[in-house]
Parts: C-alpha cells; sequence; structure tokens
C-alpha cells in the first residue's frame, strides 16, 4: 500500500509539472498568435493628414454591428475585398469581446513609415476588454489594412513600474503554485504513516486467535437413593404383615410379604 501511494504521489507531481510546461507553451504559442502583421514603427506625425485619418478610423469603429454586416456584403458583391475585410476584422472582433463601448482618440496616434504609408493606432474599449485598433493606408497603391493588437504586446512602450509590476505578478502566481503542489505532496506523504498504522491494526485483527470455548460446568446427575431392602427383619416384616391384615379385614396365614422398601420423602401420620 505504502508503495502505491508513493507511486502516486509521483504521478502528482509529474502532472503538476506537465500542466505547468503546458501552461508555459500556451502562453508562448498565444503569443506568437499574436504578433502584429502590420508595422508601427515609423516618423510619429500630428498634422491635418493625420487628424483626418484619425476621424476616419474612429467613424469606421463607431458603426453598427449591423451595418458592418450589410457593408460587408455589399463590399463583397461589388469585389472590393480590402473593404470587406476592414468590416470583416471588426465583426470578428466585436463577436469576441462585445460592442464598443470608448474610442480613445486623445490617445491615438500616426506615424509615417519609410514606404509612404500611413499607420493609425487608437485604444478601443469593448465590452469584454481592450485592444488596439491599427489601420494602415498606403496613399499611393490605395492600398488598405486593419487588425486589431494587444494593447500589453509592445513592452517597450511600458514603463518600468509598469514592468515590474507584471513581473511580480507573473512571479507571485509561478512561486504560489509551487507551494501549493509541494504542501499537496507534503500532506499526502504525511498520510503515510496514518495508513502503516490503519493496515498493521487491521492485520493485528485479522491474526489474533478465536477465544477457546469455555466448556459447560457438568451436570451433577445423582442417582436417586435406593432404600435398603428391610424384607430380613422377621420381627418387622410380622408387624406389617398384622397391618396389612387389619387394614383388608382378612387373617394373616394367606399373606406372603416379599419385599419391603423405605419410600424417601414420607412422613408419618
Amino acid at each position: 500500500m505504502r508503495r502505491l501511494m508513493k507511486r502516486v504521489a509521483a504521478a502528482v507531481l509529474m502532472a503538476a509539472c506537465l500542466v505547468s510546461l503546458s501552461a508555459c507553451t500556451a502562453k508562448q504559442e498565444d503569443a506568437a498568435a499574436k504578433v502584429p502583421e502590420i508595422s508601427t514603427e515609423g516618423t510619429l506625425v500630428d498634422d491635418a493628414m493625420a487628424q483626418s485619418l484619425k476621424l476616419s478610423a474612429a467613424q469606421t469603429l463607431g458603426t453598427s454591428m449591423e451595418q458592418m454586416i450589410i457593408q460587408k456584403a455589399l463590399t463583397e458583391a461589388q469585389g472590393d475585398q480590402e473593404s470587406a475585410n476592414l468590416y470583416n476584422t471588426q465583426i470578428e472582433i466585436r463577436h469576441e469581446l462585445g460592442d464598443v463601448k470608448g474610442i480613445d482618440l486623445d490617445s491615438a496616434s500616426v506615424v509615417l513609415l519609410a514606404d509612404g504609408s500611413y499607420t493609425v493606432m487608437i485604444p478601443v474599449t469593448f465590452t469584454e476588454g481592450s485592444m488596439q485598433y491599427v489601420l494602415n493606408l498606403n496613399m499611393a497603391t490605395q492600398e488598405l489594412k486593419t487588425e486589431f493588437t494587444d494593447l500589453g504586446n509592445d513592452d517597450d512602450g511600458k514603463g518600468v513600474g509598469s514592468l515590474m509590476e507584471s513581473a511580480t505578478v507573473y512571479s507571485a502566481i509561478g512561486i504560489g503554485t509551487v507551494f501549493a503542489v509541494l504542501v499537496f505532496i507534503s500532506l499526502l506523504i504525511a498520510c503515510f504513516k496514518f495508513i502503516h498504522q490503519w493496515e498493521t491494526g487491521k492485520n493485528t485483527k485479522k491474526d489474533t486467535p478465536a477465544p477457546a470455548p469455555v466448556p459447560a460446568a457438568p451436570v451433577n446427575t445423582a442417582a436417586p437413593a435406593v432404600s435398603a431392602d428391610l424384607s430380613d427383619d422377621a420381627e418387622f416384616v410380622a408387624v406389617i404383615t398384622a397391618a396389612i391384615a387389619a387394614y383388608e379385614g382378612t387373617s394373616s396365614n394367606g399373606l406372603v410379604v416379599r419385599s419391603i422398601r423405605r419410600v424417601q420423602g414420607s412422613r408419618r401420620r
């Protein structure tokens, strides 16, 4: 039994390690899946063109879900796949995070890329989270790209305090998980002693011999006492014969007494 419990403890520890590794792998895959496709590295601009792009992007974000579905169908029918992709991106994010609750134009920014295109970045608050809306417009080719990125993906834009806070939270979660697993394993090992005592007591009860049966007390069956034969006493025989003859009202000549015995418990009257 103790060997089985040790195997169970080892299996639990291995499972905890596998879960931790799978969580780290899932986090890395999730981070890799959210790598931005639109470049935001460029020269920050704040001219009339930048303001116009901000307003156009915000106007697109303010469109209702029903209107977006209609506009997507119309642009697809007209063969405008770029505009259809723009609406499709917003439809998908709203299915995931809900309706738009706020558009932060004050924190929005526009950068001019090396290829001459503009990239607009606007923080957007949804019902179930916040994302950054990124729109890239190439004025020369009229090519339009849009996507939503996580506001916390770019660690370069974070301050030292924010980075330390995130690191502290992740460290606390990791250390807490490790200690929780160690405490569980310690409690499991501590239970081995009680399990061993329980098994020992159980085996002792099985090995204890059954008590020997107590012999029954012997029953004293005394034979009834037999009185001595008094027929040899001639005088006593004569008296008895006379008494019987008197009782019968006959002569004692025809009476023969063969045996006289005293009955126990008889009383004289």
